[in-house]
C-alpha cells in the first residue's frame, strides 16, 4: 500500500545525507552509499524505498557525459501565451506533452515559459519548435540554439537544496 506524498521538510537529515551521497557519487551502490553515510546497507535500502513509495523519488537514471553527445543540440524556447483562467497549468501541460521537450518552466516577468528542448539534429528541433507554435494558447516563441554547454548538472542544483 503507497503512503502520503511527504514534503521535502518531511525528511530528516539522515534522508539528506544519504541523498547528497548519491548526487555526490552519481551512484545508487548501497555500499558505497552507507560508508559514505555511516549507516548500515539496510538502512540506506529502507530509507530509499520509504523515499520511493512516499512518492519523493521518482526513480534513478544515469547521467550521461555531454562530451558524448555530440550529435544532439539543446535549445531553450521563451514563450508567450495567452492569458487566461489557470493558463500556466493548462498551456505549460501542453508543452510539457511535446516529445523533446524535457523542462517547461510558468515564469514571471515578459515571457511567460521557458521550455528546455533536446534535440538529434536540426531537423528535429524544427519539427519541435513547430510543434510548439500549434500548441493551442501558444502566442509567440522564441527559440534559442546552445553552441556549447559551459554546465549542464541537474543533479548539482539538487544538492543546493537538500543542504539547506
Amino acid at each position: 500500500m503507497k503512503s502520503e506524498k511527504i514534503a521535502f521538510e518531511q525528511l530528516n537529515d539522515l534522508d539528506r545525507k544519504i541523498l547528497l551521497s548519491i548526487f555526490d557519487v552519481r551512484e545508487t551502490n548501497l555500499s558505497v552509499i552507507s560508508k559514505k553515510v555511516g549507516v548500515s546497507k539496510s538502512t540506506v535500502h529502507n530509507r530509499l524505498k520509504k523515499m520511493k513509495s512516499n512518492n519523493f523519488i521518482k526513480g534513478v537514471i544515469p547521467l550521461i557525459n555531454q562530451v558524448n553527445l555530440d550529435k544532439s543540440i539543446t535549445a531553450i524556447s521563451l514563450i508567450n501565451a495567452k492569458y487566461g483562467p489557470e493558463y500556466g497549468e493548462a498551456i505549460g501541460a501542453k508543452i510539457a506533452k511535446i516529445k523533446g521537450v524535457w523542462a517547461v518552466y510558468f515564469v514571471l516577468g515578459s515571457i511567460d515559459f521557458v521550455a528546455l528542448i533536446r534535440a538529434k539534429n536540426k531537423a528535429e528541433l524544427g519539427s519541435i519548435v513547430n510543434e510548439l507554435s500549434k500548441t493551442s494558447g501558444v502566442e509567440r516563441s522564441e527559440t534559442i540554439m546552445a553552441l556549447n554547454t559551459a554546465k549542464e548538472d541537474f543533479p548539482e542544483s539538487l544538492k543546493l537544496i537538500i543542504r539547506e
